[in-house]
């Protein structure tokens, strides 16, 4: 992405066009920023923070799993 489609699609997020989606989506409360952070990362970077996210949800299982049941 290059830094002028960086800064459209940051005003677009920003300024959401009346009645897009993207309004409705912003009206709902999803923080859009998140999702431009997201596509700002190459491909192998998302990979690895999807595997970091795997990783931590097994370490909260493998815990889970250890506490006595009730």
């Amino acid at each position: 992405m290059t830094d002028e489609e960086h800064k459209e699609l940051w005003e677009l997020i920003q300024n959401p066009p009346p009645g897009s989606k993207i309004a409705a989506a912003k009206e709902f409360g999803i923080d859009l920023t998140l999702n431009l952070r997201l596509l700002l990362l190459t491909p192998t970077e998302r990979a690895e923070r999807m595997n970091s996210a795997l990783e931590y949800a097994i370490e909260l299982k493998q815990a889970g799993a250890k506490l006595p049941n009730e």
